[in-house]
């Protein structure tokens, strides 16, 4: 066996992943008239950052509408552990209709 050279397969087990193009989404320019949403996925003082932020849009853009999902829609205050709680999620959100949403997590 010494004297034979050694043959080596090398294997990447990672596979291959296929990549598949996606368009972003479009940009909004202005906040005044829209309707934003905000997010929370249930990390400490996330909901304080995202009450300060309702105050200052509220302020600054008083005629857009911000939904703060996190207390209407308390069943969303969390990090999803699936696809489909994450597709719960993203649907339930976009029931208000949103035309950006604002997503905050803290610790």
């Amino acid at each position: 066996a010494a004297d034979q050279p050694q043959e080596w397969e090398l294997i990447n087990p990672t596979g291959e992943i296929e990549k598949v193009a996606v368009e972003p989404a479009k940009r909004i320019t202005a906040l005044e008239g829209k309707t934003i949403a905000l997010r929370w996925n249930g990390k400490n003082n996330g909901d304080l950052v995202l009450d300060r932020l309702a105050e200052l849009l509220a302020k600054k853009y008083p005629t857009a509408k911000v939904v703060k999902t996190y207390r209407d829609m308390a069943d969303l205050n969390k990090i999803s552990a699936t696809q489909d709680e994450s597709m719960r999620i993203v649907k339930t959100v976009a029931s208000v209709r949103p035309d950006i949403v604002i997503a905050s997590q803290a610790d």
